[in-house]
């Protein structure tokens, strides 16, 4: 009984110092900095498409500071600051914090052509927005 409860001793330190929970390292957010226009977005449980209606244009704006503000034609803007991470499968996630979220948000992305891609994260029936660069 007592070599078991040695076994077991010896198998939990050796084990224990393998598991990294800070594999999640912040991320460069350079190329994010600029205006954003949103062209649609498509996904959900029976994959919808939306686009934008009413000549309604939405601006997704990214400062240096880690500051973010959306503003949509004939709506207050929406401000509050983000960060993005990067884990090791190379996904990069926005993370916004805002006093209209309530808990901090995040959308992973990936930018390509002047365009960008932010995907629900962690949401299996979650949707793609596409969004096209403006300044």
């Amino acid at each position: 009984m007592k070599n078991i409860f040695f076994i077991l001793i010896v198998f939990i330190f050796v084990t224990t110092p393998g598991c990294k929970k800070d594999d999640i390292t912040v991320a460069d957010n350079s190329n994010l900095t600029g205006q954003w226009q949103w062209q649609y977005s498509e996904g959900g449980l029976a994959f919808h498409k939306i686009k934008a209606e009413n000549n309604s244009v939405l601006l997704l704006n990214f400062n240096p500071d880690s500051s973010f503000y959306v503003t949509e034609t004939g709506k207050p803007p929406l401000k509050g600051n983000y960060y993005v991470t990067g884990d090791t499968t190379s996904v990069k996630v926005i993370h916004f914090n805002s006093d209209q979220f309530g808990d901090p948000t995040g959308e992973a992305y990936t930018i390509e052509n002047n365009q960008l891609i932010l995907t629900d994260y962690m949401i299996s029936d979650g949707f793609r927005h596409y969004y096209k660069r403006v300044k």
